[in-house]
This record gives structure tokens, sequence and C-alpha cells, in this order.
């Protein structure tokens, strides 16, 4: 799967859950410092990228979601490579 098409899903997660506009979302926005978002609210997007992408990422390397590009880089490590070449 395509980093942009992940990357667009990612952002409409973004925009639901914490409420903003996804087109003041950049490419590689920060989760606390440029949007303002709370562990809980980055924790939630973390799993809904789990769900949508029907992956599971590993709780430690949850904690480790920082930036739109950590989650983008997440779902692409995780998804079935089958799932990659689509």
């Amino acid at each position: 799967m395509d980093s942009e098409v992940i990357r667009a899903t990612i952002k409409k997660s973004i925009a639901t859950i914490a409420n903003l506009d996804p087109e003041e979302i950049s490419d590689h926005a920060s989760y606390k410092d440029e949007l303002q978002l709370d562990s809980l609210t980055i924790l939630e997007i973390a799993v809904d990228a789990e769900y949508k992408f029907q992956i599971k990422i590993p709780d430690d390397e949850l904690s480790e979601v920082r930036t739109l590009d950590d989650t983008v880089r997440l779902v692409q490590q995780y998804l079935p490579v089958a799932a990659q070449v689509a």
C-alpha cells in the first residue's frame, strides 16, 4: 500500500478523533507540539490505525508514536507484505 494512501487515511482519522480540519494537519505533524493532542488522543489514533489497516502494533511501540510520520512508519512496518504490494 502506498505511503501517501496510508498518510491520507491516518490524517482523516486524526481529523475525526481530534476534531481538526484535515487540511490543517501537516504531513509531518507532531501530535503534542503541533496539534496539541494529549496522550489518550494519540493512543486512540494509533488504535484506529490498527483497526483500519487490520494490523497489531506492539504496546511498547505504541508508546513511541509522537508524529504522523511515526504512525505511517509503524503501519507500513506491520502491514502484511501482500497488502504493501497492492
